[in-house]
């Protein structure tokens, strides 16, 4: 249900309003860009897809029904989008791998922004997870998403949800010990 900030922005951007998209923007981008950063590590391709969040929003304004806040909406919004740009690049890499034999080299986003290795480790581990592994964490842990939120955000029961969480943060559990296990032994070789 919506909350009565969400009331008052929702009549507003429905009137039409001037300053009430530029005010759901600022109310809601920071959140929305941290979610798709942290789904996609890219900082521009989190960049175009939180616009293409807002625009969508924008677009569709009159289609919500006011079920959930407009941060889970626009969060729901963004997960969509996310979702399409995975698909679009695994499309992209097919035909780029149909027309040329050699492999584009991917460049860990992480590598270059953090210079803790731990953290590092951490973000390594956590890209190495299945996508949908990783969004339900990037959804709880980062984005601190309450697991009603992300069932609506995901469109799943909440029950799902929470097994998907503790299955995701089993395996990547396992993906950090055996990285820094890894790392350890390296040192001392």
């Amino acid at each position: 249900m919506a909350q009565p900030d969400d009331q008052r922005l929702l009549s507003d951007l429905r009137a039409g309003r001037s300053g009430a998209c530029a005010e759901l923007v600022r109310a809601h981008y920071r959140k929305v860009y941290r979610f798709l950063f942290h789904l996609t590590g890219n900082v521009h391709l989190a960049e175009d897809l939180t616009q293409e969040t807002f625009t969508t929003a924008w677009r569709c304004i009159a289609k919500y029904r006011g079920q959930a806040t407009l941060a889970t909406w626009l969060h729901r919004i963004a997960y969509t989008k996310f979702i399409d740009a995975q698909r679009a690049n695994r499309r992209a890499k097919i035909m780029l791998e149909r027309i040329s034999s050699r492999e584009v080299p991917s460049a860990d986003p992480h590598a270059a922004a953090s210079t803790d290795d731990e953290v590092q480790r951490l973000y390594q581990a956590l890209h190495s997870l299945e996508d949908a592994e990783r969004t339900v964490l990037v959804s709880h842990y980062l984005q601190g998403l309450s697991y009603r939120e992300m069932a609506a955000v995901l469109d799943e029961p909440v029950g799902t949800v929470k097994w998907r969480v503790s299955k995701a943060l089993s395996r990547l559990r396992n993906l950090f010990t055996d990285e820094i296990c890894d790392h350890a032994r390296r040192k001392t070789s």
